[in-house]
C-alpha cells in the first residue's frame, strides 16, 4: 500500500504502513472483475451537503479546460449518492471524500477503515491522500481523500489538489498504455518504419501507414471511426535552425496541405510550451485545425525537437477528427503511442545497452 503524505511532510514517509488497515478488501479467494467504465470518467462518492462545497476545489485541479474546439474538460467527475455505490463499486476511477469529524453516510463508511495512528495523522495534516489499485476490480484506481473537517477538506483540495491530480494522471496514461498495446500492434509496420526511416514507433492496432516520402520526409499514419491521425515530419539540422512557434506552425501547415488537403493551424486557438520528449528538450504545441475547404476541423498536439546524432529536426504530430463525440480521450491514445516515438540512435543505444 502506498501512502502519500501531504506536500509538507513529503520528506517524511512516516513509519505506519503496517498500522494502516485502510480498506476492507474482497476476500482473497473472491475473483475481481475487470473495472468497468470510461478510463477518463471518475465516479465521486461524498456526503451529499458537503459535494456542494467541493466540487469546485476539485474541478479546479481535474476539470481543466481544453479546446477540442469546443471546450472539453480533462477528466469528468461525476458525483454519485452513497446508495449507489454497489452498483459503481467496479468502476474504472473512484473517489471518495470523506471528513473526521462527520457520521453522514460516506465519511462514517471511510471513518471505519481507519486506523486510530492514520485518524491522528490526518488530523496533525500529515496525511490527506491514499490512493489504492485493484480495489474493488481488477485495473482500477481507487483514492480517500480525508480531512479533519469541511474547512479542512476545502482548503486542501485547493492546496494539494495537484499532488492528488498528478497522482491520478499517472494511473491513467500507464493503464492507457497498457490497455493500447495490450492484444496486438503491428511490430512489422514498426519494422518497417525503423528499417526505412530515422527513428522507431510502436504503432497500435487498426492504424495503417497511408502516406509516406523519404524525398519529402515525412509518414502519415492513420485510423477510422473516429478520424485519428499521427504524422512525423523531419528535416536536415542547420545553423540557421530556430525552433519556435513560428517554425512549428509552418511545417505543420506545410505538411496539411501536402497530406490533409489543406488542413490549417487556427493560431489564435493555439499554444506553446517547453517539455521533454524522447528524453529531450521540446517544444509542444498544442490547439485545434481546421480545413476551410471541407469546413471540418479539431484539435492537435504536435512537438518538436532536435536530433543532434542525426542532424535532424523532428515534428512529431497527432490530430483527432470525431463529429459530436468527446475528443480528448483519442488524443490522449495518441499521445500515449506518440510518446514511443525514438530516434533510430537512441533504439540502437538502448538495444545496446540490454
Amino acid at each position: 500500500m502506498k501512502i502519500r503524505p501531504s506536500k509538507r511532510y513529503t520528506g517524511l514517509l512516516v513509519m505506519i504502513l503496517a498500522a494502516w488497515s485502510m480498506l476492507q478488501l474482497p476476500g482473497c479467494g473472491a475473483r475481481k472483475p475487470y473495472a468497468i467504465g470510461n478510463l477518463d470518467q471518475i465516479i465521486v462518492f461524498a456526503d451529499s451537503l458537503d459535494w456542494v462545497e467541493y466540487k469546485d476545489g476539485l474541478e479546479s485541479h481535474f476539470g481543466k479546460i481544453y479546446r477540442m474546439p469546443l471546450d472539453e474538460k480533462e477528466y469528468l467527475l461525476e458525483w454519485r449518492p452513497a446508495h449507489k455505490f454497489d452498483e459503481f463499486a467496479t468502476h474504472k476511477n473512484i473517489m471518495f471524500l470523506s471528513r473526521l469529524d462527520s457520521r453522514a453516510t460516506i465519511s462514517a463508511r471511510v471513518n471505519r477503515l481507519l486506523s486510530d495512528e492514520v485518524k491522528a495523522g490526518i488530523n496533525s495534516g500529515d496525511f490527506f491522500y491514499i490512493p489504492q489499485y485493484d480495489t474493488y476490480a481488477l485495473d482500477q484506481y481507487v483514492v480517500f481523500l480525508v480531512a479533519p473537517d469541511k474547512d479542512g477538506m476545502i482548503q486542501r483540495l485547493y492546496d494539494e489538489g495537484e499532488l492528488v491530480y498528478d497522482n491520478f494522471r499517472e494511473s491513467y496514461y500507464k493503464r492507457l498504455e497498457e490497455l493500447l498495446f495490450l492484444r496486438y500492434e503491428k511490430t512489422q509496420l514498426s519494422e518497417y518504419i525503423e528499417t526505412y526511416f530515422p527513428f522507431t514507433l510502436r504503432i497500435q492496432a487498426d492504424f495503417d501507414l497511408l502516406d509516406e516520402s523519404v524525398e519529402n520526409r515525412y509518414i502519415w499514419l492513420r485510423r477510422f471511426r473516429p478520424d485519428r491521425n499521427l504524422a512525423v515530419y523531419w528535416e536536415p539540422l542547420t545553423d540557421s535552425t530556430k525552433i519556435n512557434m513560428e517554425w512549428m506552425i509552418k511545417a505543420r501547415n506545410a505538411l496539411g496541405k501536402r497530406i490533409w488537403e489543406g488542413d490549417e493551424v487556427v493560431v489564435e486557438e493555439t499554444s506553446a510550451e517547453r517539455v521533454q520528449f524522447a528524453r529531450r528538450p521540446a517544444l509542444r504545441m498544442e490547439g485545434t485545425w481546421r480545413n476551410p475547404t471541407h469546413w471540418v476541423g479539431g484539435p492537435f498536439r504536435s512537438t518538436a525537437f532536435v536530433d543532434r546524432e542525426q542532424g535532424l529536426v523532428f515534428l512529431v504530430d497527432i490530430s483527432v477528427h470525431a463529429v459530436n463525440q468527446r475528443k480528448k480521450p483519442y488524443l490522449d491514445q495518441l499521445d500515449v503511442m506518440a510518446h514511443t516515438f525514438q530516434t533510430k540512435t537512441a533504439a540502437k543505444a538502448e538495444v545496446a545497452s540490454d
